[in-house]
């Protein structure tokens, strides 16, 4: 009964991280491919700490090898050196190499397959070495490289197959049957706890990966939300800077733009048709400031927030909203039939210096204020139906590049009277 529970909770384990019982690949291809791609990026780094603890072994084995043969030999001397030739050269191609890089692991192997040959099978033909002493050797090195190659079960399961294929033609293993008893045993269950090392180590950090992968993703879900509300840089500060966020420019071009009669408009919808209709306008909108590198403030109601100059500045920010303005009258006129009624916008358009900054804790806004601010408002509200009223500074900026009606003096609620002017197109 303990064991089919075991066995339960061992399919449900794997099952919800959706990868193979045994030798773990993700069932996913495109998952198994990427952490393929990250487990040897890692395994490059420590391969190189792994071959320096290599060297090392093998020096102290070397010093060792003198007292267990009561003298130096030159063959084993020369078996160390080849093995400390052939772990340096590694540390020499490790990470230059571009075969080495795709095929981490067949490297790995074919390197470890090479020294279990040359401290055990070599070793042993060379000098009089104790049997028990030369499996040592070799089950030090392949639980080290288990631990330290990051070995993924194929490879590890073919370089255990080796390791006990070596020790067990050791000199002296096979010379009889209390003899074989005695190394067959210690080999086989060496073997296993490499296996199950290397099986744990493996299912560790695939499962690193996949909570890995999933904070990665919803750290980009966080970052798209945050985005959706905030400039790109505002919210990268945001995230970096302490306390408020506020800047002066001294040169932006703000937009605002309002329907014409849409309240008895919305009040012949449904709510869901009525915001199906404002979500497409708006949707349209955002694309067109996208694409043009302006950055949209808010929607409220059915009016349309845009600046044009921040938060990264751009010389031309009076053209880039000319156009943008323009764009939006070809939108709505293209949209027009699927509304009730015929529908009709005005925009107004001024430059000049504001203030910006982001606002609240909870629900953070990225708001501008200032006098151009108020100027825009007034050119939309003071403004005609299908018409693009411009402030005398916006007028300035683009009169050698657009075309525009003849100056009209309006009276401007708390601004008294003001030069006005309508875009009709580039010039």
């Amino acid at each position: 009964m303990g064991l089919k529970t075991i066995s339960s909770w061992l399919q449900e384990q794997h099952g919800q991280l959706h990868m193979a019982r045994w030798m773990l690949e993700f069932d996913d291809d495109d998952a198994e491919h990427e952490f393929v791609v990250y487990d040897d990026v890692r395994g490059l780094n420590e391969g190189r700490f792994a071959l320096g603890i290599g060297i090392l072994f093998t020096i102290v084995y070397g010093v060792v090898d003198v007292l267990v043969l009561d003298g130096v030999v030159t063959e084993v001397a020369l078996v160390r050196l080849a093995v400390v030739a052939m772990f340096a050269g590694a540390l020499v191609v490790t990470g230059r190499a571009i075969w080495v890089a795709r095929r981490l692991q067949l490297a790995s192997a074919l390197l470890l397959t090479a020294t279990l040959l040359l401290l055990g099978t070599a070793m042993g033909r060379t000098a009089d070495f104790p049997t028990e002493y030369l499996s040592t050797s070799c089950t030090v090195t392949l639980l080290g490289a288990v631990g330290l190659l990051r070995l993924r079960m194929h490879a590890a399961m073919a370089m255990t197959a080796v390791y006990a294929a070596i020790c067990l033609t050791l000199p002296g293993a096979l010379g009889g049957v209390d003899t074989l008893a005695r190394h067959v045993a210690p080999t086989i269950g060496l073997a296993s706890i490499a296996v199950l090392i290397a099986y744990s180590l493996e299912k560790l950090r695939r499962t690193d990966f996949l909570r890995q992968q999933e904070v990665e993703m919803e750290q980009a879900r966080s970052d798209e939300l945050l985005h959706n509300v905030l400039p790109v840089t505002i919210a990268q500060r945001l995230r970096t800077e302490p306390g408020a966020i506020a800047d002066s420019a001294p040169e932006v071009s703000v937009l605002f733009s309002d329907i014409v009669g849409f309240t008895p408009v919305s009040e012949s919808l449904t709510p869901e048709e009525l915001v199906q209709l404002l979500d497409t306008m708006f949707r349209e909108f955002d694309e067109l400031c996208e694409r043009r590198g302006i950055e949209k403030i808010k929607t409220v109601g059915d009016a349309y927030m845009a600046v044009a100059g921040l938060p990264l500045p751009d010389t031309d920010h009076a053209a880039s909203l000319a156009e943008l303005a323009l764009d939006m009258q070809r939108t709505l006129t293209r949209l027009s039939p699927s509304w009730p009624s015929p529908i009709a916008m005005r925009i107004g358009i001024a430059s000049g210096p504001v203030v910006a900054g982001v606002i609240g804790r909870r629900k953070f806004t990225y708001d501008l204020w200032g006098d151009t601010v108020n100027t825009a408002s007034r050119m939309e509200s003071h403004g005609r139906p299908h018409r693009i009223q411009v402030s005398a500074s916006t007028h300035a900026l683009l009169e050698a590049r657009y075309a525009f009606s003849e100056p009209q003096t309006i009276d401007v609620k708390g601004k008294g009277p003001m030069t006005t002017y309508f875009l009709l197109g580039a010039s």
